[in-house]
């Protein structure tokens, strides 16, 4: 296939873009060039703001493509202007949208005829990937624009640009104790970069994907206390674990997400079952070995922290251990 990767440089884009030249598909990335990045032998590339749209369609003018892979669309403008340059012109265009766009839930496991988040007061991210995927299906309905959106929970693995499982990893090569809110015992769904980056291809190369949405994460979710379990046994290295109970300790939303970067009040669980039976979609690695392979990569990209200001953290330790 001849493919456009827009984005690219980081983690998922990156990844797909090896993906790709492991099975032997031409590659392009579009982006802006900013960022660095180790992309394989003979990928040709566009330098281009995708916010730019003037310059946008004047860099894709007269280019087909079998695939086009969104990974950074943020905002429905960023959606309807690649959809406006490319229809016509592309085979299966693949938009990596968000778990996000689910509304907040108690339910399990969500399919993805699960409700949308409605207002921007349930999530401004959210929000608009939906309102992306909303542009995406509207166009599908219309013109018959070849589109797929994938919505993934949390990623791990080598190159992720959020401070996510790095946090963890920080702490623990440190010997910091890790805090978690709550007793640890709520659910979490973590799928591996690389097969993210698999059920994209698939995305492209079956023609059951048109239309349709699919869930991406781990076939399991797990409890938190399992998560930080599997990231000691990535490190190999234990370190303490202490739970606190953010509403008593009167810490604000923010508090707790600069030291424990995932949802905690709800279980979450996602159903990917429809990937599995219309894609073939399996999942390869577990989290265990996704966590291991990320810390490696940690170990050898030199990505440790330095000096970094655990006031806030000490803060919390103090008032869990005196509450």
């Amino acid at each position: 296939m001849k493919t456009l990767v827009i984005g690219g440089n980081r983690f998922v884009g990156l990844r797909l873009a090896w993906e790709l030249s492991r099975r032997g598909h031409e590659i392009t990335v579009l982006n802006r060039g900013q960022t660095e990045a180790v992309l394989p032998p003979g990928t040709a590339r566009i330098k281009c703001d995708r916010k730019d749209h003037a310059t946008l369609k004047s860099c894709l003018a007269g280019l087909e493509f079998d695939a086009v892979f969104d990974i950074i669309p943020m905002v429905p403008d960023d959606t309807r202007s690649i959809v406006d340059i490319l229809d016509g012109h592309v085979g299966r265009f693949v938009h990596v949208s968000t778990a996000s766009a689910y509304k907040a839930t108690n339910a399990a496991p969500v399919k993805e005829d699960f409700p949308k988040v409605a207002s921007i007061s349930e999530g401004e991210y959210g929000f608009n990937k939906q309102l992306c995927e909303e542009v995406l299906f509207e166009a599908h309905s219309r013109t018959g624009f070849p589109a797929v959106a994938i919505r993934p929970g949390y990623i791990s693995g080598p190159h992720n640009n959020v401070y996510r499982e790095s946090l963890f990893f920080d702490r623990v090569v440190k010997g910091r104790p890790v805090l978690v809110p709550g007793d640890g015992t709520h659910l979490a769904p973590f799928g591996y970069v690389d097969d993210l980056a698999r059920l994209l291809v698939l995305c492209a190369e079956r023609e059951e994907a048109v239309g349709e949405a699919f869930n991406f994460s781990g076939e399991f979710s797990v409890p938190t206390n399992d998560y930080v379990e599997a990231v000691f046994g990535a490190a190999g290295r234990w370190t303490d674990v202490v739970h606190f109970d953010p509403d008593r300790l009167g810490l604000s939303p923010q508090d707790v997400f600069q030291v424990f970067p995932y949802l905690w009040r709800n279980s979450v669980v996602f159903d990917i079952s429809k990937a599995m039976y219309t894609l073939a979609y399996r999942e390869e690695v577990r989290l265990g070995e996704g966590l291991r392979r990320a810390f490696q990569w940690f170990t050898g990209a030199g990505i440790e922290r330095k000096n970094m200001d655990f006031g806030l953290e000490d803060r919390i330790l103090d008032l869990a251990r005196n509450s």
